[in-house]
Formats: structure tokens, C-alpha cells, sequence
């Protein structure tokens, strides 16, 4: 595994320095990494841990709209693996896995039928949300007005889905049973606002991750340059086929910031680092959801959770010191 991600990691900075628009070379962009602030690496790293809890509860609320009996760490733990599956193989194959893991909570025989409606509904959702962030990106240039248009556009049939269907009696088949995401969701109002206040909490632990790694490297206001390429890697995650993004995030990232006037060593730099936090995130979050999953009992559990945060802490503490030392 560590191997696997040694490459992902190499051939993540090789691609991102292909598609630099002034060939900058990888020493410098390297040379750039080694002078980022620790704290700020970390502090992304634990908001990217964030998001994918948030986004973990948001199915959580969906599928227990949906008759669904899944607890918390359950939940998170499944969501976890299809990260770790995403950090590893090519093609977001991790989603498909999260529904399969997910499915095994639901009731009745057509069960993954109803879990494979449920990304759509998560998924219009949280574009809906996105589409605000992406009017920003492209009030500045970053990408094209028209996106904004098909994310809320998105979010507009799923409104619809949800009040067209939640009077209608269920038809027999399982084709009608991709569509009980929508129907249940519909009929309980609550559950809906559920799960636009965890997307949003996932959205603004994104923001802020981003933010973390821009402020890192020295880049200016980089508030308003993490609401910028949140939506931009949104829009370019849906065409990536490499395990964790490999160079389609971190391109989209140096493009976006070179666009806003960072110098290209810089941006690649940027792009780099946070391909690297998020795929280091999501590696260490799917590692402890295979942990939790492999040892179902509560007393198992327990332990794998602390375990897991002392050593979270032990981590958190060394770069904290490397971060003073650097600060002095």
C-alpha cells in the first residue's frame, strides 16, 4: 500500500509538472514544498478528514430516509473504505464500493437497487450547494458560467424528482426502486435539510483545506482562492479516471492559481501539496474504516478508535514541533 501510494504520489507531480504552462521544472516546484509550513499541511489534512466524515453522515441521513439501520461509526467506516478504494484504483470505483457497503443495511431484496439511487440524490444535492461556489469561480474567470447553470440545474431536478414522486404510489419493479431515494426523501422534508447541512459541512471543510495548503505556500488571500478551486475540482473529479486524481487535480489547481497571478513553481507546488494531503487523508481514513470493519465487536472498536487517534496525535504533535522549529 505504502508503495502504491509512493507512485500515485511521483507520478501525481510528474503529470503536474507536464501540464504547467512554463515548464517549470520539478526541482523548484519540490524546492517550493520543502519551505511549506507544517502546521498548515496538517490542519489540511484533518479538514480533508472532516469533509469525508461529513459527506459519510450525509449517506448516512439519506439511507436511513430510505429504511435503513446504520449507526455513526458504521456509516463512517463504510463511506472510509470507498476512499481508501478511491486512493488506490483508477476510475472513482470507490462509489460503487461505498453503495455496495451501504446496501447491506437496507431492508428487502431489491436493496442495492434503493442504494444505487441514493449517490444521484446525495450528488444533486450537493451540486446544488456547489453551484454558489461555482457562480464565484466564474465571475472570475476560472471556469465557464455555463457550469454553474448545470450544477443548479442539478439541484433543481432533484427538488422536483422529490415532489413529483412523493405522492405517487411505488410501482413494482426495480427499475421504480432506484428513484425511493428521491421518494423518501421527499416525503420527509427533515431528513433532506439533514443532508444539505452535512454537505455544507463537507463543502466548508473543503474551503478550508484548500485554504490551508494555499496559506502553506505563501499565497495570497487564500480564502478567496480555496472558493475558487473547490468548485474547479469538483468539475474535475467527474473526468478523472486515475486513482486519487492523480494529476487531474493537481493541474487544476496550479491552472487556477496560476490564472490568478501565483507564479507557476508555486502553483505546481500547490497543486502537488494538495493532491498529496487528500490522498494522504483519504489513505489514513480508509486505513482506520478497514480497521473499525474488521473488528465488528464494540470493545474491538473502541480500542482501533483509540488507537487510531494517539496516533493521529503523535503525528499532529511531530509536525507541530517541525512547524514551531520552522516558525523560529
Amino acid at each position: 500500500m505504502l508503495v502504491v501510494a509512493a507512485l500515485s504520489l511521483l507520478a501525481m507531480g510528474a503529470l503536474a509538472v507536464l501540464a504547467s504552462s512554463r515548464g517549470r521544472s520539478l526541482g523548484h516546484a519540490l524546492g517550493a514544498l520543502s519551505a511549506a509550513q507544517p502546521l498548515w499541511l496538517w490542519a489540511a489534512g484533518t479538514s480533508f478528514a472532516v469533509a469525508l466524515v461529513c459527506s459519510a453522515l450525509a449517506w448516512r441521513s439519506a439511507f436511513c430516509a430510505c429504511g435503513a439501520g446504520i449507526g455513526r461509526v458504521e456509516a463512517g467506516a463504510r463511506y472510509g473504505m470507498g476512499s481508501l478504494v478511491n486512493s488506490l484504483l483508477p476510475g472513482n470505483m470507490g462509489g460503487a464500493f461505498r453503495i455496495v457497503l451501504f446496501s447491506r443495511a437496507l431492508p428487502g431484496d431489491d436493496r442495492l437497487w434503493v442504494a444505487s439511487g441514493v449517490p444521484a440524490a446525495v450528488g444533486a444535492a450537493r451540486a446544488a450547494l456547489l453551484a454558489v461556489l461555482v457562480l464565484a469561480a466564474a465571475s472570475s474567470g476560472a471556469l465557464p458560467e455555463w457550469t454553474a447553470l448545470v450544477l443548479a440545474a442539478a439541484g433543481a431536478a432533484a427538488v422536483a424528482a422529490c415532489v413529483w414522486s412523493r405522492r405517487r404510489t411505488p410501482r413494482p419493479g426495480r427499475l421504480a426502486r432506484l428513484f425511493e431515494a428521491f421518494r423518501a426523501l421527499g416525503r420527509s422534508p427533515g431528513g433532506a435539510v439533514r443532508i444539505l447541512g452535512w454537505l455544507a459541512g463537507s463543502i466548508a471543510a473543503r474551503v478550508l483545506a484548500v485554504a490551508a495548503v494555499s496559506a502553506s505556500l505563501g499565497v495570497a488571500a487564500p480564502v478567496s482562492t480555496a472558493l475558487v478551486i473547490v468548485p474547479a475540482l469538483a468539475v474535475a473529479t467527474l473526468v478523472t479516471f486515475s486513482p486519487a486524481g492523480i494529476g487531474v487535480t493537481s493541474g487544476a489547481v496550479a491552472l487556477v492559481l496560476h490564472q490568478r497571478g501565483v507564479d507557476g513553481t508555486t502553483a505546481v507546488a500547490a497543486g502537488i501539496a494538495l493532491n498529496a494531503v487528500e490522498t494522504a487523508a483519504g489513505l489514513a481514513t480508509g486505513i482506520a474504516s478497514a480497521l473499525v470493519l474488521a473488528f465488528p465487536a464494540q470493545a474491538a472498536r473502541r480500542r482501533t478508535l483509540v488507537l487510531v487517534a494517539a496516533c493521529a496525535c503523535l503525528i499532529a504533535a511531530a509536525f507541530g514541533v517541525a512547524g514551531i522549529a520552522d516558525l523560529a
